[in-house]
């Protein structure tokens, strides 16, 4: 746990609360049941943090607001859904998530920064305070998703160009997944466009310091949105070229087999007259005509490869 008191202006021991002071705290799910009772938090909320749901929401209460989204990351090319809980109180401001989640990185720099320009934040109001931590715990997370739109965009051109210039019957897996990731990806960012609106704009527990900032939020956001959006089609573009490589190949198959027939078809008639029980047919009495009819079929099939073969058909 991250507990940082904003009035000393230092990092506090867990239990060690003053119940008057504002606080920034950073914690896991287990680490909030020991807080629990101390911040008021009400059971319907609490219980929301312990079970990871796809539900992204915003309830207001009289103590404070309950935010719940959902972000992801890419690990080892695998896309990694995590809830993230953020309570935002008149007096402090906790986040609950897992202990690998980026946030705890956030949340850290946050805090330096804050030691680091204690003057510079001492001159704001609390609500401006508060409103400008919550400002760049939104722009991180927004800043980090970018990021890992960019690495799953990658990961997308590059299996297309796997498709393209190698064998595709082992790609399908790959790409369903990409498609599955990818709208789920846009299902969770969609709803930061309605958080931002509840927040930002109709939400009066904090101050607005800045209306610059809150533009850039919003404008971010939609950009963010906007990205998820073409990594939804470029992977759908995944199954159309997965599909016309596939029709390509088994065009190409059925022009091969085309030409095969072709080849044949004269070899097929020599033998269909030869293989006719006419009593009179007088080269079956020339000692040649075996070796002969042999040569003329390797011939045809010579001649006809050639001709398909100038023609870059073979």
């Amino acid at each position: 746990m991250i507990l940082f008191d904003l009035n000393k202006n230092e990092k506090l021991d867990d239990d060690k609360f003053i119940k008057n002071d504002n606080y920034l705290i950073l914690c896991n799910l287990i680490e909030l049941k020991k807080i629990k009772n101390f911040l008021e938090l009400d059971n319907n909320t609490y219980y929301e943090c312990l079970s990871f749901d796809e539900n992204i929401k915003l309830d207001n209460f009289d103590k404070y607001d309950f935010l719940s989204v959902n972000t992801f990351e890419l690990i080892k090319n695998k896309i990694i859904i995590q809830e993230v809980n953020i309570y935002l109180s008149n007096n402090f401001i906790l986040v609950v998530c897992n202990e690998n989640h980026f946030l705890n990185e956030i949340f850290i720099n946050i805090i330096n920064e804050i030691q680091k320009n204690n003057l510079e934040y001492l001159k704001l109001e609390k609500n401006e305070l508060f409103f400008k931590i919550i400002y760049k715990i939104f722009k991180s997370i927004i800043i980090d998703q970018f990021e890992n739109l960019e690495k799953l965009e990658n990961i997308i051109l590059e299996l297309e160009d796997e498709i393209l210039i190698s064998n595709v019957e082992n790609k399908i897996e790959n790409i369903n997944y990409m498609r599955a990731m990818s709208r789920i990806i846009v299902r969770n960012i969609r709803p930061y466009i309605y958080i931002y609106d509840r927040i930002f704009n109709e939400n009066t527990r904090y101050k607005k310091p800045n209306d610059i900032e809150i533009q850039n939020v919003n404008y971010s956001i939609e950009k963010l949105y906007s990205f998820s959006l073409s990594t939804r089609e470029l992977s759908d573009k995944l199954l159309d070229i997965y599909s016309s490589n596939i029709a390509n190949k088994t065009n190409d198959l059925i022009t091969k087999l085309t030409l095969l027939t072709a080849i044949s078809s004269p070899l097929t008639i020599i033998t269909g007259i030869y293989g006719m029980n006419f009593k009179y047919m007088p080269e079956l009495d020339f000692y040649y005509a075996y070796p002969i009819t042999i040569i003329v079929m390797i011939l045809i099939v010579v001649v006809c490869v050639s001709i398909f073969k100038n023609k870059k058909l073979l």
